[in-house]
This record gives C-alpha cells, structure tokens and sequence, in this order.
C-alpha cells in the first residue's frame, strides 16, 4: 500500500460511514479518486468496513494482553492460540517474546481458565501477563460507553448484526434487510453510534500489506518531580497518526499501545520521539510480523440472552 492508500484507510478507521466527498475535503483529492479506490480495496479484500460491538457490552469486562515465549514448531502453537473460544488478536511477534494474545473474557475466574489453557499448548514455555485497567482505544472504538444507560431491543441487534458484516450499508438497504423504514433505521444507528456501544471503521487485510510496519509498545513510565504527568504520555500517544490501541495495563508495561507505521524509518520516528518523551522512561517494541487472528464480529445473540 501507498501513503495515499494508509491515509485513505486511516480516515476509514475514524469513521467507516464517513461520506466520500469528506474523506476527499481531507486527503485533498476528487472525490471519485475515494470511490475507486475504496471500492477497489473491497473488492480485493484489503479493507473491510465493519461494525465493532464494544466488548463491555457484550459480556466481557476483562480483557489481557498475553506475550508467549515459545519454544519448537511455532505453527501448530498459533494454530491452537486461534481456536480459543476468547482469542480476538493472535500475532507471531519479533524479538524475545514470539506471540501476542490478546483476550476478551467474563469474569477474571475465567481468564484464569484461559490462563491454563494456553500454558497447555505444547511448544508455550512462558506467559506474560497484563490486564487492562482502562482501555483508551481499541481500533477505531474510542472511550468506553455505559451501556446501562442505553436498552437495546431486536431492531438493534439487527442493525448491529448487519454491520458487522458491512459497515457501510446504506439506510435503505438496512431498512430492506430489517423490515423497518429507512429513517427508523437511520435513527437507531445514530444513536448506537452515539452511545459509543458500535463504531463502524476500516480493517486492513494484514497480510496484504507490504510496506506498513504494525508494532506494540510497552511503556514505563518517568517518575520523579522533572517527569510529565501519565496524562501527557497517553495524549503524546493518541497523537500518532497511526495509534490503533492504547490501554492502561496491570502488568509489566502500565501503557501498552499498537500503531501502524507507513515504513521502518516512520517506526524509528515514532519511537524515538516517544523515548524523549519526558514522561517516558522505557520503551520496549515489538514488530507484528504476521497476524494470525484480529476478531470483530460476534454472535450477537448473546445480547438477547442477557437483555432477558
């Protein structure tokens, strides 16, 4: 991909519903330029456009950052890492760790069980483990919502259900697929958007991607009377063009974040500029050399069963 094609994707990822005529006021091309373009990343399956359900909202208030140390044929690891149940990200990292798991779970008694599990998986010698405090952002999901301040019924669910599989549905094709007027459907998904419980962006295809570069950070944090704020360093963070994740953690790193950088000298930058930070006193990276698993979609049935 081009620098036109990440800046394209990355303007998806703020907001996959975006109008094309916006997303080409701020790249500064013709709009028929976005409309070719988008449709041809679809069409080749580079992008999706999806709808992401907030993990609080479905059932899983826990969530854990895992790095594996592995030892032996790593393929038949990976393969048994993607069919766990609670896997949404499995990644094959660079440097001293080999894996990256990130898990959505119910409750910490049954992290615990998914703990055991992959320590089973023959080939796994050594888990690292980090739980989210606070996740700052997930993908294209901003802060978190209050679900409890929002009551969904089965015309939700449908919407929802519906995105998952194609963001960019228009109101029309909503109202067709569900039975509703296009302005009830126009209304429900606004307001679903809204309440920050979906967010509708732009995934890229990894494994297509051939000159981005997608790494994690582990960040420690300065101490001391001349150290900036924890606040500074999430903002300077939030403020890379590429961020795609960024948590406060229990564990190892009390910031862990992801972030697609256009080429290795941009992934330099980036960390460089981050280990001047003034708030930062380590930054330890990884490079995401192949992602095996990055889960969006659910069965949203389970909604219906804790709604009733």
């Amino acid at each position: 991909m081009n620098a036109f094609d990440e800046d394209l994707i990355r303007a998806l990822q703020r907001d996959g519903r975006a109008q094309f005529s916006e997303i080409a006021r701020i790249l500064g091309v013709h709009r028929s330029v976005v409309a070719q373009r988008v449709h041809e990343l679809l069409e080749t399956e580079e992008l999706r456009v999806i709808a992401a359900v907030h993990p609080r909202l479905l059932g899983f208030p826990v969530q854990a950052h895992l790095a594996l140390r592995l030892a032996g044929p790593t393929d038949p690891v990976f393969e048994r890492l993607v069919a766990l149940d609670s896997a949404v990200y499995v990644s094959e990292i660079t440097g001293p760790w080999q894996a990256v798991v990130e898990l959505w779970v119910p409750s910490h008694d049954a992290l615990a069980r998914a703990m055991e599990r992959v320590r089973a998986i023959p080939g796994v010698v050594e888990v690292q483990l980090s739980i989210y405090d606070r996740v700052v952002r997930t993908m294209f999901l901003g802060e978190e919502p209050d679900p409890g301040e929002l009551e969904l019924d089965d015309l939700d669910i449908a919407l929802m259900a519906e995105l998952q599989s194609d963001g960019r549905l228009t109101f029309g094709e909503l109202a067709r697929r569900t039975g509703r007027s296009a302005s009830a459907c126009r209304a429900r998904v606004l307001r679903l958007l809204d309440s920050r419980v979906m967010q509708v962006g732009g995934v890229r295809q990894r494994q297509r991607s051939t000159g981005a570069v997608l790494f994690g950070v582990g960040i420690a944090l300065a101490e001391g009377a001349d150290a900036a704020p924890a606040g500074e360093v999430e903002q300077a963070v939030l403020d890379i063009p590429g961020v795609e994740f960024l948590a406060r953690t229990i564990g190892r790193h009390p910031l862990i974040a992801t972030v697609a950088a256009r080429s290795l000298a941009e992934y330099t930058g980036i960390v460089r500029d981050l280990r001047a930070h003034p708030g930062v006193a380590a930054a330890e990276t990884w490079v995401h050399a192949s992602v095996w698993l990055e889960r969006y979609d659910w069965n949203l049935e389970r909604l219906r069963a804790r709604r009733d």
